[in-house]
């Protein structure tokens, strides 16, 4: 019997002694506990999963500008992320088959930080953000294993996506941005509570990819975001990309109600009704809206909103630039050698859909390059055959002339907008914008993936943060491979740690606007990294020819 107590004396002694070195943190809305887990290189670092930082927005407050989370009592146990917001998949990304997943409550932030041990020195902090054509993705699918190994606090953060997140009538009742919001509110709540988990709220690096990159340039033209960061990193997306701008938003809205069954009318019993229809029905209803594949690919995004009170944007992204109030701290934006990788990758192994596309180019065209709402009706074909012309001659659309393609997409949806944005930028602000071509492929693409393939079409989209944050690739092992993640966390945490980036041993001068050719950095292969210039960088004088109705 005494044996039986001493046991259970010690078991309880155990479990008190385990909590006690739980992570626990005092938040501005109450106690969370974490708990410990290893990096790539075994160093241990506290995680703290699943922490709301928003009502869950549902019933009336979908739609609604992100309300902040209510203080708990108690200790939060954020030990599990939280749900992903309810979202759209491209099918070649569906999970068991299901191309509709996620929750409407998922305003939650991870935060991944070294163990302090008694350190008073605050961290640099990045503020991640995910990509997913403002459509799809989540803030849980960032692998934080690697740069835990350094000494950096990371937040990720999921936000509204789709129509929940992107959706606007074009007034006051549903103006628009709440996944903008939402990433503003999440950034406000880190700004108050990132010293409590060591970081440092006065060193604060916004970084993202695809619509993450976009959105980070977003946050330095919304006088919301003026403060609570100190410079950024755009992975393959800036604010002036066509796919980040979108038309005839309140159009689109009626479409999707039509689409559910709710009267277009009046918008505000649209609007009620839209509130009504279970989430899962609201994101398919997506798939009546694009066209063809998954294209347009970013249906709902970013627009300009009226002005009001919570408003995140009121002008276009190139009316902020050229007025000199973007948000003058540093940027570093960069793009991948194959952009359109990534777009085409649905399509690029498939001959059945190559001859669809080579057949109907005229139709497909202005939603695959999205022009569809920035170029007249009655000049759309003479575009499309235009554009088709300059890239691909007389040639067919097939497995023999994919290269010219997505090039032809890199260059539209990504690439010429890139570096249009950085020169705007450079020669407004005063603060130095670098900027960057990424043209090495690792035994992992993103392309592989979504393609179905593993034929080599170059370096897709993401294929740089690829290798750095997703599960796949945190135990490569090719030699190569690992020496370029080095390279690029170095690349990322250095800028974090002082805003002076050091990718290897190049010398990287900042971007300057006036010069006639455009200068960047290019990241070739670990051994090869060098300052390079381009008279004519993804096609510039060929775009600039075109007069869509956008970036005006």
């Amino acid at each position: 019997m005494k044996l039986t107590t001493v046991l259970l004396l010690l078991g309880f002694l155990n479990l008190s002694l385990q909590d006690d070195k739980t992570p626990k943190v005092r938040t501005s809305l109450g106690t969370v506990r974490g708990y410990h887990k290893i990096s790539r290189q075994g160093r241990e670092y506290e995680a703290f999963e699943g922490i709301p930082y928003g009502q869950p927005p549902v019933g009336e407050l979908r739609f609604q500008p992100p309300h902040p989370a209510e203080e708990w009592s108690g200790v939060l146990s954020a030990t599990k992320k939280g749900s992903i917001c309810t979202q759209y998949l491209m099918r070649s990304m569906a999970i068991d088959g299901q191309i509709i997943t996620g929750d409407e409550d998922c305003l939650y932030v991870n935060i991944y930080a070294p163990i302090r041990n008694g350190k008073n020195t605050l961290l640099p902090v990045i503020f991640w953000i995910h990509g997913g054509a403002y459509l799809f993705g989540s803030g849980n699918d960032m692998n934080e294993t690697l740069i835990m190994d350094r000494d950096v606090v990371l937040v990720t953060v999921n936000y509204r996506l789709g129509p929940f997140g992107f959706l606007s009538t074009g007034d006051s009742l549903v103006p628009g941005n709440m996944g903008l919001k939402d990433q503003n509110l999440a950034l406000r709540w880190v700004s108050k509570n990132i010293e409590n988990f060591g970081g440092d709220p006065k060193n604060i690096t916004l970084m993202g990819f695809s619509a993450g990159a976009s959105s980070v340039h977003y946050h330095y033209l919304t006088p919301l975001s003026a403060g609570l960061f100190h410079r950024g990193i755009s992975i393959s997306g800036v604010a002036l990309n066509p796919w980040t701008q979108t038309e005839r938003a309140p159009e689109k809205a009626r479409k999707l109600a039509a689409v559910l069954g709710c009267p277009t009318s009046s918008v505000r019993k649209m609007v009620n009704c839209l509130r009504t229809r279970p989430a899962k029905q609201l994101s398919q209803a997506v798939d009546d809206i694009i066209y063809w594949l998954f294209n347009p690919f970013s249906v709902f995004g970013p627009v300009v909103e009226k002005h009001g009170p919570d408003a995140f944007i009121t002008r276009s992204p190139i009316d902020v630039i050229n007025s000199g109030e973007a948000y003058d701290v540093p940027w570093i934006s960069g793009v991948v050698s194959e952009e359109g990788l990534y777009t085409s990758a649905e399509f690029v192994a498939n001959n059945t859909l190559l001859k669809h596309l080579n057949d109907n180019w005229d139709d497909i065209a202005p939603y695959l390059l999205d022009f569809n709402d920035t170029i007249p009706l009655n000049e759309k074909k003479q575009v499309a055959e235009k554009i088709r012309k300059h890239y691909l001659g007389s040639e067919p659309i097939d497995s023999n002339s994919m290269m010219p393609v997505i090039h032809m997409m890199g260059d539209r949806l990504f690439a010429h907008n890139f570096e249009r944005a950085a020169r705007l930028q450079a020669r407004k602000n005063k603060s130095p914008v670098w900027t960057y071509l990424y043209s090495y492929r690792s035994m992992y693409s993103l392309s592989d993936t979504l393609s179905g393939t593993t034929r080599n079409f170059g370096v897709s989209h993401s294929d740089d943060t690829f290798l750095v944050i997703d599960t796949r690739t945190s135990s490569v092992t090719r030699p190569s491979d690992v020496q370029m993640q080095q390279i690029l966390l170095d690349f990322y945490t250095s800028y974090a740690i002082d805003g002076k980036p050091r990718v290897g041993n190049a010398v990287w001068p900042s971007l300057n606007p006036n010069d006639k050719d455009f200068h960047y950095l290019h990241i070739t292969n670990p051994r090869t990294i060098k300052m390079e210039s381009n008279s004519d960088f993804a096609q510039r004088s060929f775009w600039t020819s075109i007069n869509f109705d956008e970036n005006k």
